[in-house]
């Protein structure tokens, strides 16, 4: 078997192995939506086509010159969009319409390169160099990445097979020159096994691009997961928070209580209930952001006599509820008296006088008992409240 059928045999193999390659990005393609994968897709259609060019001119002698046309045709748009590909992924921009006139004016040249000679081996010398830098600009291309990234397998990949394409096909000038210009002659098995390397650095070229699209597709979905951690964290926050007061809310409460460890459900302590008695008189008269002023300072003058251990709720409008742990009556009842002060204290902006809270109290003594201990602690808060507003209660 000469040279030439070998080769044909090699191409074959080649173009065979380009095909499947341009067929799998295709069906990435249609559940993977990336503008870098479409070029790289593209570019792999562009070079299937190339090789069955090519292998048809070779026994196509009448019309070898358009085969051949069409296959230097469709090696250079392979590379102008392994480059678009390549800069699309490090950049995020696309080629500029000069870019694309470059593809166009490619035509010309693969126009002129299947007509320089009779030889095709002639043709392939510049074709070859051309092709170098084409593989050169998309390595430079990557250069981006390579700065900001940590080296991952597809962009490792993709580098290594850049590199040796360039020098694959830039070995083919001096080789194939000094066949041709020096009239020697190039071996059986070298003709036979150029298209298998050729092939080889391809694979690695193109598994390093799905490579990169599957990398790429799973940092997306990890940053989409960290934004949505992120919003239900956020939404966990506003369901359980109080907005004016920053307290938690009732909402947070029964969350807490059905959550509580059994190993938690003999702790002890106090519950109180707060109620603003003067609301209403400063909505009517200064207006509701005075009144929110109001209740914003209440929860304030809490949150300096609790501890960090015990909980504030805003239970209803004007209406506070407070958790203390590990405490005894006597205890939490000089807090709230702690409170009363811290109000009397604070100065609440447009209003002329002091905020003032009725206050009930209850003790349990496991967990189970606070929803009863907040019904006592809520009655008490209302006679005491009812108390101030017949005179019996002073202060």
């Amino acid at each position: 078997m000469d040279g030439v059928s070998l080769s044909v045999i090699g191409l074959t193999i080649q173009c065979a192995g380009i095909i499947l390659m341009a067929c799998l990005s295709l069906f990435m393609t249609r559940s993977i939506r990336r503008a870098f994968l479409d070029y790289w897709t593209a570019a792999w259609v562009c070079m299937a086509i190339a090789l069955i060019s090519l292998s048809i001119g070779f026994r196509a002698t009448p019309l070898a010159k358009l085969y051949f046309t069409i296959y230097f045709l469709g090696e250079y748009a392979f590379g102008f969009l392994c480059i678009a590909g390549c800069y699309n992924f490090a950049t995020g921009g696309k080629p500029a319409r000069r870019h694309w006139a470059w593809l166009a004016a490619s035509a010309g040249l693969a126009l002129g390169l299947a007509n320089l000679s009779t030889n095709f081996s002639v043709s392939f010398v510049p074709h070859s160099a051309l092709m170098t830098m084409l593989f050169v600009l998309a390595f430079r291309a990557l250069e981006p990445v390579r700065r900001k990234r940590l080296a991952s397998p597809g962009l490792s990949a993709m580098n290594i097979a850049l590199v040796l394409l360039a020098m694959d096909f830039l070995h083919y000038v001096p080789v194939i020159s000094y066949a041709e210009f020096f009239h020697g002659t190039l071996p059986g098995s070298y003709l036979q096994y150029t298209s298998i390397y050729d092939l080889i650095l391809e694979i690695l070229l193109g598994f390093g691009m799905l490579m990169l699209v599957m990398e790429n597709t799973r940092y997306e979905v990890e940053a989409a997961n960290r934004e949505l951690r992120a919003a239900h964290a956020q939404l966990e926050r506003l369901a359980r928070v109080d907005p004016l007061t920053e307290a938690l809310n009732r909402h947070a409460f029964y969350s807490l209580v059905d959550r509580k460890p059994v190993g938690e459900s003999a702790q002890q302590g106090c519950v109180v209930v707060l109620d603003i008695d003067n609301l209403k008189p400063i909505n009517d008269s200064l207006g509701h952001a005075a009144g929110d002023a109001a209740i914003r300072a209440v929860a304030s003058a809490v949150r300096a006599v609790i501890r960090a251990d015990d909980l504030l709720f805003r239970w209803g409008g004007d209406e506070f509820l407070i958790l203390f742990f590990n405490l005894n009556e006597t205890e939490a009842r000089r807090r709230v008296r702690d409170i009363e002060a811290q109000l009397a204290r604070t100065a609440v902006p447009t209003a002329s006088a002091p905020v003032i809270v009725s206050h009930g109290l209850a003790m349990f003594e496991t967990t189970s008992e606070i929803e009863r201990a907040i019904d006592a602690a809520d009655g008490a808060m209302y006679s005491r409240k009812q108390a101030r507003k017949t005179g019996q209660l002073v202060g």
